[in-house]
């Protein structure tokens, strides 16, 4: 990713990722958009794959600039997924990996398109936060003292374990009524080797059977994405099936995902 970043990417976007200055132009105008902070780059790993597959055109954050984003579809899977966890995960970025099969599921459910997408028209394709984060009743198996610190809209705040990592700590949340939901992000910030070594989803409609798990795997770094199937959920429970000595289970903030409109 790294190299096809120097080959391709920094003409437009500066070799420190914060657009490359314009010559000529008034101090502060670049030629890209900065990658630093990106909120499309921070949102949902799918962003970054529609955007090298089809390019991305108007506006960005306000402002419009001299060079489009290009298609990039004429790569391999392998090529796009690479780029696209590079400058996710770089730049002070901090994203979960693209992988092949992404980019080989968006390319086969858009293999017609020859537009670019707006930030608007991209944006409609994205899974989104569950926006009633005030009304969920969390709990936890450990330390639960402090499980509202997980979405208190602070990342300098944070639910920790209390405890080195081991199978069977649960974070659990109530939704207020049934929900779709297609996901759960979780954000270990700062505290960047708390991610779950492992972990299970899991959803209930009482709070006490719980059905088989929705998904399963483990993180890889602080920012953890649970994507699952669709499902109409009203309790959701993760539960850590890793375990890591010198290291806390923690989440400086969390979002529960709903999919996109149809």
């Amino acid at each position: 990713g790294g190299e096809i970043y120097k080959e391709l990417c920094f003409g437009c976007h500066g070799f420190d990722g914060k657009g490359m200055p314009m010559q000529g132009a008034p101090e502060g105008t670049t030629m890209a958009p900065s990658l630093s902070g990106s909120e499309t780059l921070n949102s949902h790993r799918d962003a970054v794959v529609y955007v090298l597959l089809h390019g991305l055109s108007g506006p960005t954050q306000g402002k419009t600039y001299d060079a489009q984003m290009v298609a990039m579809n004429t790569n391999n899977d392998e090529w796009i997924a690479a780029a696209g966890s590079y400058v996710r995960n770089s730049f002070g970025n901090r994203g979960q990996l693209v992988k092949p099969g992404d980019v080989k599921r968006i390319r086969n459910a858009f293999k017609e398109r020859k537009d670019p997408w707006t930030v608007e028209t991209l944006l409609k394709r994205l899974p989104g936060p569950l926006s009633n984060r005030g009304e969920w009743k969390l709990s936890a198996s450990h330390n639960p003292k402090t499980v509202a610190n997980a979405v208190d809209g602070k990342i300098d705040s944070r639910f920790d374990t209390a405890g080195f990592q081991v199978p069977g700590m649960w974070f659990q949340i109530e939704l207020p009524r049934v929900e779709q939901v297609c996901g759960v992000r979780l954000n270990a910030a700062r505290s960047r080797n708390d991610f779950p070594r492992g972990y299970k989803l899991q959803i209930s409609s009482d709070g006490r059977e719980w059905g088989a798990p929705l998904a399963e795997g483990k993180g890889a770094g602080p920012l953890t994405e649970i994507d699952f199937a669709t499902v109409g959920a009203k309790f959701i429970r993760i539960t850590q099936t890793g375990s890591a000595a010198g290291s806390f289970w923690s989440i400086h903030e969390m979002q529960i995902l709903t999919p996109p409109a149809k």
